[in-house]
C-alpha cells in the first residue's frame, strides 16, 4: 500500500496531531498519521510513522509504520514495517515483519482467531460400566 492522501471516496484521514476518539466504519481506506482510540472497521489500513491506534481494529489489509496498541484483525495481509510496533492481539492472512518491527502479545493466523471458540465437552453424569463380552468384565 502506498501513502496515497487524496480525496479517495469511502476513506479517511486523520492528519499528524490530529487525535480522535469513537467507532469509525470505512468502506475504504484508513490513513492515520495522528492518534486514534476507539474501533475502527475499514478495508485497507494505513498507520504512518507518527500514527498510534489504541482499540479493536478490524480490517483486510494493515500497513504499520507506527504503534497499534489493543487488538488488530488484518484478514488478508498484515505488515509491519521496521518502525511498527503492534502490542496486544494480532490475528492476519499473511504477516510480514520488517528487521527492527516489533510483536508484543499474542499473534494467530485470521483462521485460528476466528475459530477459537470455546470447546464445549459434555458431561457425563453417571459412570460408564465396561462392554462384558462372553459373560465377563473387561475390566
Amino acid at each position: 500500500m502506498n501513502d496515497r492522501t487524496n480525496n479517495e471516496a469511502g476513506s479517511i484521514v486523520i492528519g499528524e496531531g490530529v487525535t480522535v476518539s469513537g467507532k469509525f466504519i470505512v468502506p475504504g481506506r484508513a490513513v492515520i498519521n495522528g492518534s486514534m482510540d476507539g474501533e475502527l472497521q475499514a478495508d485497507e489500513l494505513l498507520v504512518g510513522a507518527q500514527g498510534k491506534i489504541v482499540g479493536n481494529v478490524k480490517v483486510r489489509k494493515a500497513d504499520v509504520f507506527g504503534e497499534m496498541h489493543d487488538t488488530l484483525l488484518a484478514s488478508e495481509h498484515l505488515i509491519i514495517r521496521s518502525t511498527g510496533r503492534v502490542n496486544g492481539n494480532a490475528s492476519y492472512g499473511e504477516i510480514e515483519i520488517e528487521r527492527g518491527g516489533l510483536v508484543q502479545g499474542a499473534v494467530l493466523p485470521a483462521k485460528a482467531a476466528m475459530s477459537s471458540s470455546p470447546v464445549v465437552v459434555p458431561v457425563i453424569s453417571k459412570p460408564v460400566e465396561p462392554p462384558v463380552l462372553g459373560g465377563k468384565s473387561q475390566a
